[in-house]
């Protein structure tokens, strides 16, 4: 059976994959002497350290590795904190999954900050000082060559200068110059070669549109900044040596379907991302699911166009109408298009990104696709008609790189065809968007000076909204999407490998090693501090480690990211 895993026109990079959604890094370095014995002691573990990988005063010398995770919470009344609580516990799961990856690095935890426009009385800083401080005095110390490396990650909120108004003691700040005072009384601190305390800010670039090549920034040009996206788009050559986080939505947004559905009573409390996603139903439940299905497919979306989409966020709509012209009516729901007077009709009501599953199931089939068509762009969509006991329909290439692929309907539409309409849209005015006309080629725009962007106003009904674009795109994309289709057709026709779909769960390997256990985002930070040198995971064998304990192939046949 071939699987649709991997787009032929991507390409396996080995650039930092990462879901970190927000998070700033630094590291410190101060000395003072505690045994391996110690360390096994404190944090249950042997850490086998020989001092070799740096050179100290002494060739006794002793390292300690840790990492902070520093969260800002800002108080303005429009801040979405559930969103920012789900980003931050991904973080912490996945902080927690290097640890173990990595024993020779410690996780403090993470520490909570509010932000009201004024350094917090309570700071992030203060309660890492006050945890390093209690490690080294916790040992009688009876020399000074420890070398201390630590790595504060700060959240998205905590931008605009926050964590470099709050730096370290100068007996934490790993600097060259000699040091005075001691964080444990009567003992001098090691001085160590070069600088190991760093305070770095993750950036989230946020909607793929942002992620083009000329936008792209990589962390090697500000190492205070760890840059993340949401796609890995971007070609081949701007990865060599880009120190950058590639971060799925899809992580964020399972922990925020999560905890809703553990306040809605949908989820035991002691539920977790792994244990919700890798639930497989019986025969019979399956098919109980199968009989109650009332509606074919649907698709459910705010609008066809916003300014942050490509073109090809209108690939999900031309598959809709493809499948109405050539087979059955598949509906339209949410703002888009009447949808949500249908909506009000069948008795539904509106949903967003952490509870949509609740209307879906009714429908046998769920359109799925994202703004963005490329490798790595994976939001919670997919994740709703598993939750729902509906087959999703997702057009994103590679996908079962990260989640099991046999659990959807995968469709491909070649990057060619996506950017042949591309060249048609140049972007928006107000609510409008503006599309050359569909009549002429782009060899004319060149020639024929009068050839001008046509504005199509989705919202607009005495101008027929943007039915024209549909039509277009939908003529342009039929022959890519035909294939889509048909294996929708055969599925809708064929029972018993519709309930195996339903019998799939939607990550393999109980999660172990997964998306959703934290693995994809330790090893992505572990690959940018690689890239960028930091002391933290210096003498360290990342990549030995990696290979036991790193992702493992969700879907058979499509490889790991």
């Amino acid at each position: 059976m071939k699987r649709h895993c991997c787009h032929p026109s991507f390409r396996v990079w080995f650039v930092i994959v990462s879901s970190m959604t927000c998070a700033i890094v630094a590291n410190i370095r101060f000395g003072n002497l505690i045994s391996s014995n110690f360390f096994a002691k404190q944090f249950g573990q042997q850490l086998k350290f020989d001092g070799k990988d740096e050179k100290n005063s002494n060739d006794d010398a002793t390292i300690l590795r840790v990492i902070s995770l520093c969260a800002c919470y800002p108080t303005e009344k429009n801040t979405n904190i559930m969103d920012l609580i789900s980003y931050d516990a991904v973080l912490d799961i996945s902080l927690r999954r290097l640890a173990t990856i990595v024993p020779a690095i410690t996780y403090t935890g993470m520490y909570r900050i509010e932000q009201n426009g004024t350094l917090s009385s309570s700071s992030c800083e203060d309660q890492v000082e006050q945890f390093m401080s209690q490690r080294l005095s916790e040992q009688s110390l009876k020399a000074t060559n420890t070398t201390t490396y630590l790595e504060m990650i700060y959240t998205q909120p905590c931008s605009g200068g926050w964590y470099q108004q709050r730096p370290l003691k100068e007996e934490m700040a790993g600097k060259h110059h000699s040091l005075g005072g001691s964080l444990v009384s009567g003992v001098g601190l090691h001085i160590p070669p070069k600088r190991t305390h760093f305070q770095r800010h993750i950036l989230d670039w946020g909607e793929v549109f942002l992620s083009n090549a000329k936008k792209r920034r990589c962390s090697n040009d500000d190492p205070n900044v760890i840059n993340m996206y949401r796609s890995r788009k971007i070609e081949q050559h701007q990865f060599d040596g880009c120190a950058i986080i590639h971060h799925p939505t899809v992580i964020r947004w399972a922990e925020a379907i999560r905890q809703y559905r553990v306040e809605k009573g949908d989820s035991p409390n002691h539920e977790t991302m792994v244990s919700m996603l890798t639930k497989r139903r019986t025969r019979e439940e399956a098919e109980q699911i199968l009989k109650s299905k009332k509606h074919f497919c649907v698709l459910i979306t705010r609008t066809t166009m916003t300014p942050r989409y490509q073109a090809d966020g209108l690939v999900r709509h031309a598959l809709r109408r493809l499948l109405g012209k050539k087979y059955k009516e598949c509906l339209g729901l949410q703002a888009w298009q009447g949808g949500a007077q249908i909506m009000k009709e069948m008795n539904m009501t509106k949903t967003g990104p952490d509870n949509t599953y609740e209307i879906q199931d009714a429908f046998k089939f769920v359109i799925t696709m994202a703004n963005e068509q490329s490798e790595g762009y994976l939001v919670e969509k997919t994740i709703h008609p598993y939750l729902a006991g509906s087959v999703g329909i997702t057009a994103t290439p590679g996908a079962g790189k990260y989640i099991n692929a046999d659990a959807l309907v995968s469709c491909s539409i070649p990057e060619a065809d996506l950017a042949k309409v591309q060249q048609y849209y140049r972007g928006s005015v107000d609510k409008a968007f503006l599309w050359m006309p569909f009549n002429t080629t782009p060899d004319m725009w060149t020639t024929e000076k009068n050839i001008q962007p046509i504005v199509h106003d989705p919202y607009n009904d005495k101008a027929g909204r943007d039915e024209a674009v549909l039509e277009f795109v939908t003529e342009q994309w039929e022959e890519a999407l035909t294939p889509c289709v048909d294996k929708i057709v055969a599925l809708d026709k064929d029972d018993d490998a519709y309930v195996k779909k339903l019998m799939q769960p939607y990550i393999l390997n109980e999660g172990l090693r997964s998306l959703f256990d934290g693995t994809y985002i330790a090893t992505s930070l572990l690959h940018w501090y690689l890239v960028m040198g930091s002391p933290i995971v210096q003498g360290l064998q990342i990549e030995k480690l990696l290979a036991t304990e790193g992702m493992v192939e969700q879907t058979e046949g499509c490889g790991v990211p």
